[in-house]
C-alpha cells in the first residue's frame, strides 16, 4: 500500500463488552486487550473505533504492531488532513502565546496528548522546529503534519528527529531527516532572557530539555548568596540561573564529555562570573559519596532511571540511595529542588521514596511545594501517563548525621 492509500485507509476497530469507559472519559489509549475485533489493512494511517453495541467513539491513530492499538485523535468521522493538522497547530501556538513570555524563545510548541496530538512533540528554538513523531499512525500522515507545519512557520526549518526508542518499537525508520531550511550544529536561543545553546542533531531529546524552564527560574530567585549543587548538571542551565540569581559558588557534577564546554560558552555570552563555576565530571553517586561539603541548595535532576514499569523497583531504589546522598551534603536551612522524569514513577510513589531518603539521612525534611513540567508542557487531565516530570521543593529543617 502506497502512503497514500494508507493515510486514506482506516481500520474498523469493535470493543469487547464493557471495555469503553476510558475512552469515554477522554483517555486517549485503546488498547490491544480491549479489543473484540479489528477489520482493515495493518498498515493503516486511522482506525474508526467503536463499542461492542457498535456505537462510534472516535478516530484515532493506528498502530498495528503496538499494544495501544489506536491513540484516539478526533471525533467519529472526522476528516484528518492538513487542515485538520493546521487547526491543531494553530491552537496549540496560540496558548504559548499566552504562556511563553518574549524574553523566551525556546520552548514546547507541541506535547503530544496535551495539544490533542498522540505520538508528536515539537519544540521550537527561534526559527528552528526540531520534531518527533512516534507512532505508526502519524508517521503515514506526516505529509500531512509537516506540511500544516510549514504554513503556520513558512520561514522555519524544520528537523525530523528519527533516533528514537519509541520509533524502533513502532518498526519505524530512525534516521533524521532535513525536511525544511538549513539545520545548524548549534544555535542560541533564549529562556527568561538567559541564552542557551541548543544541539538539535547530536544533543538529548531535541536539542535541550525545555520541560524545566520554570524550575531552573526558580532555583535562579532563591540562589543569592548560596552555595548551589546542580546534580547531572548537563549543560549547565540551573548552574546559570543560580549564577544570575548571584550565588556565591555553583558546583556542577556531570558525567557525560563535552559539556562542560557547552556551560561555559553560555556563562560568557550571558557576561555571568565563570570563576564561581566549579565543574565536576564525575559520576554523581561516587561523588557524592566522595565529598563531605555542604550546601545551601542542591539541584537533583537525574536521567529517567525507570525506562519501563518492570525497572520500577530497581529505580526507586536508586532514587532513595541518590535523594539520601544529596541530602546529607544538605545544610540546615538548606533548599532541595529533587525530580524524577522516568514516567513508570508516579508522583505518590516519588514522594515515598523522598521520605525514605530523609528517614535514611536523619533529615528533617519539609515540603515546600510540588514541581512538574512547564506550563508549555500541557497534560490532558484524562491521561495521567503524560505527567513524567514531577519533583519537590524541600527544605531541610534539621542537618543529616555524617
Amino acid at each position: 500500500m502506497t502512503d497514500e492509500t494508507a493515510a486514506a485507509a482506516r481500520v474498523r476497530i469493535r470493543l469487547a463488552p464493557g471495555r469503553e469507559k476510558a475512552l469515554r472519559q477522554g483517555h486517549p489509549w485503546l488498547f490491544s486487550g480491549a479489543i473484540a475485533s479489528e477489520e482493515g489493512p495493518p498498515d493503516a494511517a486511522l482506525a474508526e473505533v467503536e463499542s461492542a453495541r457498535g456505537e462510534r467513539l472516535g478516530v484515532g491513530l493506528y498502530s498495528a504492531a503496538s499494544q495501544i492499538r489506536a491513540r484516539l485523535l478526533a471525533p467519529p468521522g472526522s476528516r484528518i488532513d492538513r487542515a485538520f493538522f493546521r487547526e491543531r497547530l494553530e491552537r496549540a501556538l496560540a496558548l504559548r502565546r499566552r504562556l511563553v513570555g518574549p524574553d523566551t524563545t525556546g520552548y514546547r510548541l507541541v506535547n503530544a496528548e496535551g495539544d490533542g496530538l498522540p505520538g508528536w512533540t515539537v519544540d521550537r528554538f527561534g526559527d528552528l522546529f526540531v520534531s518527533q513523531i512516534t507512532v505508526a499512525g502519524l508517521e503515514r500522515l506526516r505529509a500531512e503534519a509537516y506540511g500544516a507545519l510549514g504554513d503556520l512557520a513558512p520561514a522555519g526549518a524544520l528537523l525530523h528527529l528519527g533516533r528514537l526508542p519509541a520509533r524502533r518499537r513502532e518498526g519505524l525508520g530512525e534516521e533524521d531527516e532535513v525536511v525544511a531550511g538549513e539545520i545548524p550544529e548549534r544555535l542560541w536561543f533564549r529562556e527568561c532572557g538567559l541564552e542557551f545553546e541548543a544541539e538539535p542533531r547530536g544533543g538529548q531529546k531535541t536539542g535541550f530539555y525545555c520541560d524545566q524552564r520554570e524550575n531552573r527560574a526558580l532555583a535562579g530567585a532563591l540562589a543569592a548568596g548560596r552555595r548551589v549543587l546542580d546534580l547531572f548538571a548537563h549543560g549547565g542551565a540551573f548552574a546559570l540561573h543560580a549564577l544570575r540569581g548571584g550565588a556565591a559558588a555553583v558546583t556542577c557534577v556531570e558525567s557525560g564529555p563535552g559539556l562542560e564546554a557547552t556551560a561555559r560558552r553560555a556563562i560568557a555570552r550571558n557576561g555571568l562570573a565563570g570563576e564561581r563555576l566549579e565543574w565536576i565530571r564525575a559520576d554523581v553517586f561516587a561523588e557524592l559519596r566522595r565529598h563531605r561539603e555542604r550546601y545551601d541548595l542542591i539541584v537533583c535532576d537525574p536521567p529517567p532511571l525507570a525506562p519501563h514499569r518492570g525497572a520500577v523497583a530497581a529505580a526507586a531504589r536508586a532514587y532513595k540511595d541518590l535523594n539520601r546522598l544529596a541530602l546529607r551534603r544538605l545544610a540546615p536551612g538548606g533548599l532541595l529542588f529533587t525530580f524524577s522524569c522516568s514516567g513508570a514513577v508516579d508522583a505518590r510513589l516519588f514522594r515515598q521514596i523522598l521520605f525514605a531518603a530523609a528517614v535514611e539521612a536523619g533529615v528533617r525534611l519539609a515540603l515546600l511545594r510540588p514541581l512538574a513540567a512547564a506550563a508549555d508542557h500541557p497534560v490532558a487531565i484524562a491521561h495521567p501517563q503524560g505527567e513524567y516530570l514531577k519533583g519537590w521543593l524541600a527544605v531541610a529543617e534539621s542537618s543529616a548525621r555524617d
